[in-house]
């Protein structure tokens, strides 16, 4: 009789299942484990999603860059032109170049107001700058406009460039903008200060460092740095000591903070060119 009633709890036992407590360390292990597995997901996916984003502005600002270079590189053609009047017999020497500005800088010169003559920089400031040039070598001279535009009235800018003929620039018509660069920190004005505040939102880092530097700068033949204003294309083409080299440097900031230190990083790209019709 005991022996029966042994193998009949033997079996009460085994068909019991898991108690509530069981069930309940269980369920408890297996909420650890999904969110461990679901946290570590969702920072892969942060971390995928920040890497995207540095490649595509640094990507953006490099192709900006390569554009500019080659831009500056070809403005002021078609080359400026020689007065034939003006050639002297004796010293077998030409004259003054059509464009040329004689007297004040407020002279103006062959080259302002001709569609098809190329003045080179027609426009100087701290965060905007304006060039002529035949940029795809047929004869056509475009007027590129080069531009720092705030949002709110403060950086994170835009870096734009926009191009439209001379012809149509002449007639007033405004640029149309195909490229642009977006995260721009800095917008200095030649003195060591920022034109427009930088405001981050989140993020850790001191990224009002980088607003005081400059997006344009421009150089004399003699290496000195251009810091006075040249707002009409006489005054540019006519200055004594045109500008001879134009550096565009832009310091760019991603959409997205690292998903460790929440730092937002910060790329810096620099272009330097040479104008080809300013003489060396």
């Amino acid at each position: 009789m005991k022996a029966a009633t042994t193998s009949r709890l033997a079996r009460e036992q085994r068909q019991r299942g898991f108690s509530l407590m069981e069930m309940l360390i269980v369920i408890v292990v297996m909420f650890i484990v999904f969110a461990v597995v679901f946290k570590s997901a969702d920072m892969f996916q942060q971390r995928g999603a920040a890497e995207v984003e540095k490649v595509d502005s640094v990507q953006a600002a490099r192709d900006f860059m390569d554009t500019v270079n080659r831009d500056i590189h070809d403005a002021g053609f078609p080359p400026m032109q020689v007065n034939p009047s003006n050639m002297n017999p004796s010293a077998g020497t030409a004259g003054p170049a059509l464009n040329a500005c004689a007297g004040a800088p407020t002279l103006a010169c062959s080259c302002v107001g001709n569609p098809n003559i190329a003045c080179g920089i027609i426009y100087y400031t701290p965060t905007k700058v304006q060039y002529e040039g035949d940029l795809d070598g047929t004869g056509t001279v475009y007027v590129v406009t080069l531009q720092v535009t705030a949002t709110n009235g403060n950086c994170p800018c835009i870096l734009q460039r926009g191009i439209v003929t001379k012809t149509q620039f002449l007639a007033g018509v405004a640029p149309t903008y195909y490229t642009e660069v977006n995260g721009l920190l800095n917008s200095g004005n030649w003195t060591g200060t920022a034109t427009f505040p930088v405001s981050v939102t989140g993020g850790n880092g001191n990224y009002a460092a980088y607003g005081p530097i400059d997006v344009f700068d421009g150089y004399y033949t003699d290496a000195t740095r251009v810091t006075t204003n040249c707002i009409t294309p006489a005054a540019c083409v006519g200055s004594a000591t045109p500008i001879r080299e134009l550096q565009v440097t832009a310091n760019v900031i991603p959409n997205f903070s690292d998903s460790q230190t929440k730092v937002f990083p910060v790329y810096s790209i620099t272009t330097k060119a040479r104008l080809s019709n300013v003489s060396p």
